[in-house]
Formats: structure tokens, sequence, C-alpha cells
């Protein structure tokens, strides 16, 4: 059970998904209602790249990764940084740090593929590797929620393409959210 996929059906051309998806990868909070916030990780100030501890294939990405507020009592942030940055190919890797000790792996690697003029599929392929009797509860635990928020990021990346605001239930999460 360690790796996780889904397919997203997007009627919308492969480019401008990849560019809410590759160039606004930190902005997934605005749009995504499985992640109530986010923000960039900021860029080094040394010259990105291996000497900055950045991987090569990742100085072409816009932020080097984004911080997620999660809206979990137990891991209420993550920090996703990129390992890989493909705008060419559309695809894009990131790994989660700061992750509980009994998580030894959590990665994402999402590829925008064109079907056509005006539709795409976003595959979306995760490894999740655990270790210890809370590893394997939270293998099972993650499965079930994979299927759940890939049917949530399928709608709300679908309205956002659509209408150019987040979807409705994204906007009620974000009012809750700036409500005192």
């Amino acid at each position: 059970m360690p790796e996780i996929s889904a397919q997203l059906r997007i009627d919308a051309p492969a480019d401008r998904v990849w560019e809410v998806i590759g160039p606004g990868f930190a902005r997934i909070g605005e749009w995504a209602c499985v992640i109530p916030a986010s923000t960039p990780v900021p860029a080094p100030a040394t010259t990105p790249g291996p000497a900055a501890g950045l991987p090569a294939a990742v100085t072409m990405a816009p932020v080097p990764g984004r911080v997620c507020t999660t809206g979990s009592r137990l891991l209420p942030q993550v920090s996703e940084l990129l390992v890989a940055y493909d705008p060419a190919g559309r695809t894009l890797t990131y790994q989660a740090n700061g992750m509980p000790a009994f998580v030894t792996l959590a990665r994402n690697t999402w590829t925008v593929i064109p079907d056509g003029e005006r539709a795409c599929l976003v595959s979306l392929d995760a490894q999740f590797e655990t270790r210890g009797a809370a590893g394997l509860l939270a293998r099972w635990v993650v499965a079930l929620q994979s299927r759940r928020n890939a049917r949530l990021l399928q709608t709300d990346l679908r309205h956002y393409l659509s209408h150019g605001t987040p979807s409705p239930r994204k906007q009620r999460q974000l009012s809750r959210l700036r409500s005192p």
C-alpha cells in the first residue's frame, strides 16, 4: 500500500492546468479545500541550485516549496519541498518534511497530460512509507483519505479553472478561516 495513484480528468487545456499546478504550486490553499491554507517557502538568499541545497532540477521552479495548513490537530502544518520540477514535461515532485517519526517517506508527483486540445488528465502518484504499528494505522487512514481528497481536488480544480474563483465549498472554508 505504499503507492497511491489517482487520475483527475479536467476539461481545460493542459497548459492552463499546469499554470495552476506548477507555477501556482504554493497557492494551492487558494483553491483546494483539502488544503485550508498555504504559503510559499522563501527562496534561499544564495544562488539557486546545488550550492544552495536545492536539486538542480528544481531551480526552474517559482518557489522551493510550500507550507500547507492541514486542518488536522495531529499535524497542523506540513512543509512540502520540491525535489523535481519540469515545466516542459508538466510534472513536479514534492516531498513532505517534518512528518511524525513513523512516516519514513511522503512524496507526491503531479503530472499534467494533454487529452486533446481542451482537456487533460492530472496524474497524482504518491509514495507513502511508514514503520511500526502507528505507521500501519497511518497507511490505512491515508489510503481512505486519498480517495476522498482526489474527488475534492478534481471538483475544486474544475471549478477554479472554469470560473476563475474558488469553489463554493472552498469559499465557505476561506470565510471561516478569516472570521474571528
